[in-house]
């Protein structure tokens, strides 16, 4: 017997529109693979590169849970499954979401400068990289800073329908044979080494979401899946994920809630990153140290990047209902991009189902000319044209403009966000992470700040000069080592001008075209010490320039 079950309220979104020239070139192309708790394509498991997944904890006992999916494939081999502990409510979710809180709490590191002392004075260079040259050389980075039954027993189809570009079902099974057949009969292809996994599921009682694209959708057209269900607590059904795995594979879970979120079977880890140079001096990531202490952990572990007052983030998009009567192309195209939408792919699928250009190889000529206003070059095709505007603003409320106002509306109504993070590799995905509310779960703020401080000396030119960083632990470490530079105010404009001496050369650079100047003022004075000569270029002049980088070397170790 075949159940239904409702749907929820769709809660999806994506990004704003900027349609400028060349800007829909790249639309067409898939993003990398990624998804949460199983992604198969062609009957193969697809690479998955990272999960992103967020809860919204509901003070109804609710888990609503925003799964985003990303995927590169032909879009008639995309098939997604993924285990739930009770029977969720489907709809689509927003890539603008997970946006939007990765770059309000991905952790960041920063430092402050500060200067001591009184550098030696740079002469103006003018002549050396005046608007003749083309202004200052750059010579590399500054290196310091419808429901259908099942074909045979032992399955329950409780849903069967369209969600989004999804053609989706929910299931329950008894028996792992028969999942994989109806599976099968209606084309969602599962890879036969998801068997053992998909059958433990069946043991707990687990349900399924099955997804595959429409027949008429394509790949841009992919959006994050949300489900909600009322029975369960938030989980990341990581041991269905192994089977595609990548090493060290990343994962992001986010929690909107009332209070600050922990897993209750993995371990929960503060590395002290306020003490690590190498983070706030750009040589060490911290995702390797994540790494390092997950594995430490014994290979199953959170950190928490953020944990505080959910940020205040606009996801919401101006309301097109106007727009439903503007049959003129052009003027309606420029009305989305005033309006915010994104040139993404998500956008350019619908352009193409609702405003196709005159040949698939014309797309990005065909809408950026629409949206430039000036380009004439399509009137003939666009006077033959049978635009619908009122069916595209349906299309766009279903597809983008709804799922924003439901993703806000989740934002806004949870005043506590936890974001944690690990890496996992396949072995290590043994048992699912779950989750739940804890008062000893602590405020964590996703913004470190350092202090570098620049000890300036007249023998040193600003960016030459030593420096030491003071971490936010308050322990000191020595962050760059003195150069000192041996030549005349003329010799630095040259090497400036070459780009060898410059406050955007790489320090080993520095050191070298110091190293260099020191030996030529030596080399000048003929291999004769006895005479003193005045003359430029002379002993008494390559032993002066020597000088202060003996002069140099004394002080610099003085400090010390």
């Amino acid at each position: 017997m075949t159940r239904h079950h409702p749907l929820a309220a769709s809660l999806t979104s994506l990004g704003g529109l900027a349609l400028g020239a060349a800007a829909l070139g790249g639309l067409a192309l898939p993003a990398p693979a990624s998804a949460c708790g199983g992604f198969f394509c062609s009957n193969q498991p697809i690479d998955q590169s990272g999960e992103n997944i967020v809860f919204s904890v509901e003070e109804d006992g609710a888990i609503e849970a925003h799964v985003q999916i990303l995927y590169q494939g032909a879009a008639e081999q995309f098939a997604w499954i993924l285990p739930t502990p009770s029977a969720p409510a489907l709809s689509v979710g927003t890539d603008a979401l997970f946006r939007a809180l990765d770059q309000a709490t991905r952790p960041v590191f920063f430092t402050r400068s500060e200067t001591t002392g009184t550098c030696r004075s740079e002469p103006s260079c003018y002549d050396y990289y005046d608007s003749d040259r083309g202004g200052p050389p750059f010579a590399g980075g500054f290196t310091d800073a419808g429901a259908a039954a099942a074909p045979d027993g032992g399955v329950d189809v409780v849903f069967r329908g369209n969600v989004g570009p999804y053609d989706a079902a929910v299931l329950t099974a008894t028996d792992v044979n028969a999942l994989y057949d109806w599976l099968n009969e209606y084309d969602y292809q599962i890879p036969e080494s998801a068997r053992p996994e998909i059958d433990a599921y069946i043991a707990t009682g687990s349900y399924f979401v099955a997804l595959r694209l429409q027949k008429d959708r394509a790949v841009g057209e992919i959006q994050p899946i949300v489900l909600r269900y009322t029975n369960g607590e938030p989980c990341i059904p990581i041991r269905l994920t192994r089977i595609a795995a990548v090493d060290d594979m990343p994962i992001r879970a986010y929690f909107l809630a009332s209070q600050g979120m922990r897993s209750t079977n993995y371990t929960m880890l503060t590395p002290d990153v306020d003490d690590e140079p190498g983070l706030f001096l750009g040589t060490r990531s911290y995702e390797s140290i994540v790494t390092n202490a997950v594995d430490d952990a014994g290979g199953r572990a959170f950190v928490t990047d953020y944990l505080g007052s959910t940020p205040t983030l606009t996801l919401e998009l101006r309301d097109l209902s106007d727009l439903a009567t503007v049959t003129d192309a052009r003027t309606f195209v420029q009305a989305l991009r005033d309006r915010g939408f994104a040139g993404d792919s998500q956008l350019l699928a619908l352009l193409q189902r609702y405003l196709p250009p005159p040949t698939p190889e014309e797309s990005t000529d065909f809408y950026n000319c629409l949206v430039q206003g000036w380009c004439t070059s399509y009137e003939g095709y666009l006077a033959g044209l049978a635009f619908r505007p009122a069916d595209f603003v349906a299309a766009l409320d279903a597809a983008i403009l709804a799922p924003r106002r439901n993703a806000q509306a989740i934002l806004e109504r949870h005043p506590t966000l936890t974001r944690l993070y690990t890496t996992m590799s396949a072995a290590e995905m043994t048992e699912d992470p779950v989750f739940y509310p804890s008062d000893a779960a602590r405020a964590v703020s996703n913004v470190h700040t350092a202090r570098l401080i620049t000890e300036c000396a007249p023998e040193y030119f600003w960016f030459a000069a030593p420096q030491r960083l003071v971490l936010p632990t308050g322990r000191e470490v020595r962050a760059r080592e003195g150069v000192v530079y041996p030549g005349d105010d003329d010799a630095y404009c040259a090497d400036r001008g070459a780009g060898i001496f410059a406050p955007w050369t790489p320090i080993d650079t520095l050191r070298a075209t110091a190293s260099e100047r020191a030996r030529q003022a030596v080399s000048a004075g003929g291999g004769g010490l006895c005479s003193a000569s005045s003359r430029a270029g002379g002993a008494g002049g390559a032993l002066a320039a020597l000088g202060v980088v003996l002069a140099a070397v004394v002080a610099r170790r003085r400090r010390r």
